[in-house]
């Protein structure tokens, strides 16, 4: 009955050679690296998933030396570091795990190019949707703030971004508010971390928000080059300063923001000079009043003076013309005196004159006046007839007389 029956150690060597006759020399497989785990002595090893059909996958394997040699060619493309999340194209050779019998890639190499080029094409794809639906320009069609005060930061705190972006940020002496969210920058969940993050400050009264992490490699910048990272870039409902610490490529936070900046200092910098340049504007206006004030005075002071020394020729006219008027009136009561005078003692001759010639005087002279009856004067002969009365008048009395003839 145990005749043609294998051991277990049959089976796996059996296997074994069957998978290596399979692939018997390195092979180049791409996928996406899942579960990727590090051993104290620098193994590592993942699952590498196909990208169309995501529950067929192979186990990899690397040793510490390995991934050393690995590590190091990915750094010098600017990739980074081999982790979960990636997609690969590694060379290495198929075996048997005989302890899990389980068929595994030991990893001999990795193509730093072909990372590099799927982030790329993966970010060309972002940028293609974020553009179609206008969401790529949006942030930057808001306008810029005037003196942006309030500031909302995402960042790492305690990071070395952090500090910088506050540093510069403080240098000036200007009186600025920055409410800080914490994000993780990096790493599984980093994008959804950094979305959440603008999403709570877009809930909040500020004038920009700025976005800052340090520098890294293309693997570690990955998260914001993310469609849910530009996404929520683009919908925040004040401007974006980035500054997230790369040199060359933009990502597609940096296309998505209004205003890119290369590091956390320059993004530091940017807001600082938009309110050193309204502080400026406001110096020049103070110093353009103050100039103009001390002009309009000095032109005020220069009138009144000219008004006063106006006043005081004014002021010497009226004396001049008020001596003039006491002259004047003296003379006025003067010449009115004489002429009172003068009047007086002509009124003093005719009076002494009509007293010469008076009645009385008259009839002491010898005249006679000749009335009639009723008061009235009989000046001619010719007004009586026979027979009328008449009084005589003279100086020491009067006669009624008779007219016998005429």
């Amino acid at each position: 009955m145990t005749e043609g029956t294998l051991s277990v150690v049959e089976l796996l060597d059996r296997l074994d050679r069957a998978v290596t006759a399979s692939a018997p020399g390195p092979v180049w497989v791409r996928g996406e690296v899942s579960g990727f785990q590090r051993t104290s002595r620098g193994a590592a090893f993942f699952r590498l998933v196909d990208p169309d059909v995501a529950d067929h996958a192979i186990e990899v394997g690397a040793s510490g030396r390995v991934m050393r040699s690995v590590e190091h060619d990915l750094d010098r493309a600017g990739v980074g570091a081999l982790r979960s999340g990636i997609e690969v194209r590694l060379q290495g050779t198929v075996g048997l795990r005989r302890n899990r019998a389980q068929v595994q890639l030991s990893l001999l190499q990795v193509d730093p190019a072909f990372t590099a080029g799927r982030l790329a094409l993966d970010r060309d794809e972002v940028l293609r949707r974020l553009s179609a639906d206008g969401s790529l320009a949006a942030n930057g069609r808001l306008e810029l703030p005037l003196v942006p005060l309030r500031i909302g930061l995402v960042t790492s705190r305690g990071s070395a971004a952090h500090a910088d972006f506050l540093d510069h940020l403080a240098r000036p002496g200007y009186r600025l508010s920055v409410l800080t969210v914490q994000a993780a920058m990096q790493g599984e969940g980093a994008a959804s971390n950094l979305a959440k993050a603008l999403k709570r400050l877009g809930n909040e009264d500020l004038d920009v928000v700025a976005l800052v992490r340090g520098g890294g490699s293309k693997l570690d910048l990955a998260a914001f080059d993310t469609e849910e990272v530009g996404r929520a870039v683009s919908s925040m409902p004040v401007p974006v300063v980035t500054g997230i610490g790369h040199e060359t490529d933009r990502s597609v936070a940096d296309e998505a923001a209004a205003v890119a900046e290369k590091t956390p200092t320059a993004a530091a910098e940017w807001i600082v000079a938009r309110v050193a340049e309204y502080s400026g504007r406001l110096e020049t206006a103070r110093r353009a009043i103050s100039d103009e004030a001390r002009s309009a005075r000095s032109r005020a002071v220069s009138r009144l003076d000219h008004i006063a020394s106006q006043m005081a020729e004014v002021r010497g006219v009226i004396s001049r013309q008020l001596d003039h008027l006491d002259y004047l009136n003296q003379g006025v009561v003067d010449g009115s005196r004489l002429v009172v005078r003068r009047q007086r003692e002509h009124l003093g001759g005719l009076a002494e004159m009509f007293d010469a010639i008076g009645i009385e005087p008259t009839l002491g002279r010898g005249f006679a006046l000749v009335e009639r009856p009723s008061g009235g004067v009989v000046r001619s002969v010719a007004e009586l007839a026979a027979g009328d009365r008449v009084t005589v008048r003279m100086a020491d009395g009067s006669v009624g007389v008779v007219v016998e003839e005429r």
